[in-house]
């Protein structure tokens, strides 16, 4: 369940790994993991035919390994298309800012970690840390679901996961370089804040899962991104919307359905303006009886899968 909630807000995800590495580690450290095996893929894109121009949704996936074959002829006619292109998040690379807002929403202003933990998780908490090259002592001041993400972030890059491999990071500096009008929806101040209220019942809830999936979390996040990379849409909803869903409700509502609806009018907007758009959202956020694309076909739009 970690997985998904680190995969669903970029800023969270590359954040941490830039607290991480800057804060956390040692030595700078590179993936060990094995490599994903080459396979060329075909992950899920719609087209909305407005009024006046066409706009295109294409479903993310912001932690890759190198080997993850996802760009095709699709993608890349879209985007040499496209006037504008929007991504979750503005300033993808920023590293200063996702530090500062990892601090601003991530640390306790009371007693220490290890206060809130019993004895067994604190005591598997440190191993897991070692493992991966941290300690306790440079934790006590973050609150349960901060140490989680961070966690989390580490075992997949240990893997080979990475988010300057993922789709977002790789698009907008594309986007970037063909002069493209670039735009995000949040800042990453605000994707960090998301999870600045989540209670101690359900960050101890995530941490827990966190060190129970330290040995298989790589492989969990890998079946989900070759469901991604395949469009294996029942496969995705399943295990990115429905199991988050049903186990974190107000998670849910916060980090998936709230901003859907957030991002709605803008993308609506879009679809009726001239010209041609981009938008490249968490394929999470597209998906769904929730998502974007049943959104804009309840409102009236027509929304076809790009074949």
């Amino acid at each position: 369940m970690i997985k998904d909630v680190l995969h669903k807000t970029a800023g969270l995800a590359l954040g941490a790994a830039a607290f991480a590495t800057a804060c956390l580690t040692p030595l700078p450290c590179q993936a060990q993991g094995r490599p994903a095996p080459a396979a060329e893929g075909h992950p899920l894109m719609w087209v909305v035919h407005g009024p006046q121009g066409t706009l295109y949704l294409l479903g993310s996936f912001h932690l890759l390994q190198p080997a993850a074959q996802w760009e095709d002829s699709r993608i890349d006619s879209a985007l040499a298309a496209a006037d504008h292109v929007w991504f979750e998040l503005t300033g993808f690379d920023d590293q200063v800012q996702a530090v500062q807002a990892f601090q601003k929403y991530g640390y306790y202003a009371g007693p220490e970690l290890s206060q809130h933990l019993d004895a067994d998780t604190t005591k598997r908490l440190s191993d897991a840390l070692t493992r991966h090259g941290m300690s306790l002592d440079k934790v006590q001041a973050f609150k349960p679901w901060a140490v989680a993400i961070v966690l989390a972030d580490k075992t997949l890059a240990d893997d080979g996961f990475d988010g300057g491999q993922g789709v977002d990071l790789t698009l907008y500096h594309k986007a970037l370089a063909a002069g493209k009008d670039v735009e995000g929806f949040e800042t990453m101040d605000f994707q960090m804040g998301l999870l600045a209220h989540v209670d101690d019942t359900d960050g101890l809830s995530l941490l827990k899962e966190t060190l129970q999936d330290d040995d298989d979390g790589a492989a969990k996040m890998a079946e989900l991104a070759q469901a991604w990379l395949h469009g294996d849409e029942p496969a995705l909803v399943k295990d990115a919307v429905t199991e988050m869903k049903s186990d974190y409700p107000m998670l849910y509502k916060r980090v998936l359905l709230d901003r859907n609806l957030s991002w709605e009018p803008r993308i609506e907007d879009m679809a009726r303006a001239r010209g041609t758009s981009m938008v490249v959202v968490g394929a999470g956020h597209l998906i769904g009886p929730d998502g974007v694309v049943a959104h804009l076909r309840a409102d009236g739009f027509t929304v076809d899968p790009v074949p």
